[in-house]
C-alpha cells in the first residue's frame, strides 16, 4: 500500500494532522488502534486553551498572545522550551481560524476558566478556553458508529450527554425554562435510543471527535480502525512507512513524506506507569485501554530521545472506579463533586491533608503519600450533589453500596470502622469544617478562597461555594485514587513537530503530536484545555510541516 503520509492515532492530534495533509492535497492513511474513532478526545472535555482566539477578539475579551506567554513561561519555569511555547501560541488562533474555514470543527468562546495559577503574572478568568459546539452524529450517517461512544459514567450519564452549557440549566432546575431545556434534550435521547442505539446529540470531546472525523471523511483521508502499528519502516536513516496489522494481516504501509505518530500516549501501559508515574499499581488512568504507547514504542526504536525533566508526568486526576458483574472496570474523574460545600477528603488517620477543590489535589496525595485516600459527605450532599458514580438523586446509592464502590455509616465512627480510619481523627476533622463552615472561611486548607474553585462551587451556597458542614449523617465514603486525564511523557520534537533524536536533530520522515510528543509544557499544564489544545495544534504543525 501507497500513501504520501501515515497517521497513526485518530484523536484530535492525529486527525487534525490527516485533515491538514489531506487538505495540501496528500494521501493520507490514519491507522488507528482501537475499534472506533476519537481516542482520548472522544471522552475528554474537549476544551482548548487558545489565548488571542477569534472568539475572544470577537467578544471583546482584553488580553495578548503576549501576556499568555509571559504567563506560560513563568509557569513552566526554568525547564520551558520557549521554541516550542512559541509555536504553539503563534499557531493557536491560526489553526482555529484554519478549522472554521476548512472543516466542520466548531468553537465556541467557554463559560469562564481561570487559569491554574492565578497568583503568576498574566493570568486571567476568562476568554481563553474554547469548548467546541455541540454536533449531531446524525450528520456521519453509516460513519456514525465508527466513532467512540461517550463514557456513561463520566458525562453522559445513561448514554445520555450534557455539555457545559447545559449547567447553568442544571442549577436552575426545576424551574420552568430550565426544566423544559433538560427535558427536550432528554426526549431527543430516548427518541435517538430507540432508533439509533446511542443519542446523536455529542458534546464536548465526543463533538470534537464527531467533528473531526466528519472533516477528515470529507477529505478523502483512507480511515483503518482495529489497525495497530507493529514497526516503523525504515531506509537510509529515514522513516519510509509502516508496518500495521490490518484485518489480522500484517501489512506494509509505505509513507513518501513520512509518518506523524499520534496514538495518544501510554496510560494503559503497565511497564511504563511503573517507569513514569508515582504509586503506579494503584494508580488509575481514566484515559481508554488502548493508549499503551505504541507511538513512543515505535519512535524510540527509530532512534528518537525521550523526554527527562518534566515537572509531572501526567496531567493528574483524582479518580475512583468499581468493577461491574461484566468485568468491565468503570473509572470516575472526580472534577465536579469534592469541589461542592460539604464533602471532605482525608487519610487513614481521618485528617484532611488537602484543599478538595483544588486542580492541584492529587498532588498533594502523591506529596502526602495519602493513596488511597477517601471522600464523605452526608445523605443531604450525595441527594443533591452526586458523588462518584452516585447521580444527583440518589438513585444509584443502594446499588453503589451494595457492590462496595461506596461505604456508609449512620455515624462517622460506623463510617470510619468500615473505611478503616480512626474514628476519633474523622469526627475532629468534621467537627473543625462544620464549625469553619458558620463564617465560610475554610481556616486549614482556604477551599474556595479562588476563583478557580468557586468555578465549580454551588452559586447559591454563601457565603463560600465550595465551603460548608459536613451535616448530620448518614453518611457516605469512596475511596479515591490519584489518576490521570493524560500522560505528559514523550518524544521530543523541535518547533516543526519533527521527532529528534539522541544528537538533538530531526529523524527524517517522523513527526509527532499529542500525547506522543514530549509535552509543551514539561508536565506543568498552565490551564483547563492545555491537553487538547497542544494535541490539535501540534497536529496542526505537524501536518503542515509533513506538507511543504
Amino acid at each position: 500500500m501507497q500513501y504520501d503520509v501515515v497517521v497513526m492515532g485518530s484523536g484530535a492530534a492525529g486527525m487534525t494532522a490527516a485533515l491538514v495533509a489531506a487538505k495540501a492535497g496528500k494521501k493520507v492513511a490514519l491507522l488507528e488502534r482501537a475499534g472506533h474513532f476519537g481516542g482520548t478526545t472522544a471522552i475528554s472535555g474537549g476544551g482548548i486553551w487558545i489565548p488571542g482566539s477569534p472568539q475572544a477578539q470577537a467578544a471583546g475579551v482584553e488580553d495578548s498572545v503576549e501576556t499568555a506567554r509571559d504567563y506560560a513561561l513563568a509557569v513552566v519555569g526554568n525547564r520551558a522550551e520557549r521554541a516550542l511555547i512559541n509555536a504553539y501560541l503563534d499557531n493557536g488562533p491560526e489553526m482555529v481560524e484554519w478549522l472554521e474555514s476548512n472543516s466542520r470543527v466548531h468553537f465556541l468562546l467557554s463559560p469562564p476558566s481561570s487559569d491554574w495559577y492565578p497568583d503568576v503574572a498574566g493570568a486571567v478568568d476568562d476568554g481563553r478556553l474554547l469548548a467546541p459546539a455541540e454536533y449531531d452524529g446524525r450528520n456521519l450517517d453509516q460513519n456514525f458508529d465508527r466513532l467512540s461512544k461517550p463514557r456513561e459514567e463520566f458525562n453522559a450519564p445513561g448514554g445520555m450527554m450534557i455539555d457545559l452549557f447545559d449547567l447553568p440549566y442544571i442549577a436552575r432546575l426545576p424551574a420552568p425554562g430550565a426544566l423544559w431545556h433538560m427535558a427536550k434534550i432528554a426526549i431527543r435521547f430516548a427518541m435517538d435510543k430507540k432508533k439509533l442505539g446511542r443519542g446523536s446529540r455529542l458534546t464536548m470531546g465526543t463533538a470534537l471527535a464527531g467533528r473531526l472525523l466528519h472533516s477528515v471523511i470529507e477529505a478523502g483521508v483512507d480511515l483503518f480502525e482495529n489497525s495497530p502499528v507493529e514497526e516503523l519502516l525504515t531506509e537510509g536513516g529515514r522513516v519510509v512507512g509502516v508496518r500495521a496489522n490490518l484485518k489480522s494481516v500484517s501489512t506494509e504501509i509505505r509513507a513518501a513524506d513520512g509518518v506523524i505518530l499520534a496514538s495518544g500516549g501510554f496510560s494503559a501501559n503497565a511497564e511504563m506507569r511503573k517507569a513514569y508515574i508515582p504509586f503506579a499499581e494503584k494508580h488509575v488512568s481514566i484515559l481508554p485501554y488502548d493508549n499503551m504507547g505504541d507511538g513512543i514504542a515505535a519512535g524510540t526504536s527509530a532512534g528518537a530521545a525521550m523526554g527527562a525533566e518534566n515537572h509531572a508526568n501526567a496531567v493528574w486526576a483524582v479518580a475512583s472506579k468499581r468493577t461491574r458483574d461484566d468485568g468491565y472496570v468503570e473509572r470516575y474523574a472526580h472534577l465536579i463533586d469534592m469541589s461542592k460545600p460539604g464533602c471532605i477528603a482525608v487519610d487513614a488517620a481521618g485528617k484532611r491533608f488537602a484543599n478538595e477543590a483544588s486542580v492541584h489535589f492529587v498532588e498533594a496525595m502523591h506529596a502526602t503519600g495519602t493513596v488511597p485516600a477517601h471522600i464523605i459527605a452526608n445523605a443531604k450532599f450525595v441527594k443533591k450533589y452526586g458523588m462518584g458514580l452516585v447521580l444527583p438523586g440518589g438513585g444509584k446509592i443502594k446499588e453503589m453500596v451494595a457492590c462496595g464502590y461506596m461505604k456508609s455509616g449512620a455515624t462517622l465512627t460506623e463510617l470510619a470502622g468500615k473505611i478503616g480510619v480512626d474514628a476519633a481523627g474523622l469526627k475532629a476533622s468534621v467537627a473543625k469544617v462544620n464549625a469553619d463552615a458558620a463564617s465560610g472561611k475554610d481556616s486549614a486548607f482556604g477551599k474556595g478562597d479562588t476563583q478557580i474553585d468557586r468555578e465549580i462551587g454551588d452559586p447559591k451556597h454563601e457565603p463560600n461555594p465550595c465551603f460548608g458542614p459536613v451535616g448530620d449523617g448518614p453518611y457516605y465514603a469512596i475511596e479515591i485514587f490519584p489518576g490521570d486525564g493524560s500522560t505528559t511523557v514523550g518524544l521530543k520534537i523541535d518547533d516543526q513537530c519533527r521527532v529528534t533524536g539522541e544528537s538533538g536533530g530531526p529523524i527524517a520522515g517522523l513527526w509527532a503530536a499529542g500525547l506522543d510528543a514530549n509535552s509543551i509544557w514539561q508536565g506543568k499544564s498552565p490551564a483547563h484545555g492545555c491537553n487538547i489544545g497542544p494535541a490539535m495544534v501540534t497536529g496542526f504543525i505537524a501536518g503542515r510541516s509533513i506538507s511543504s
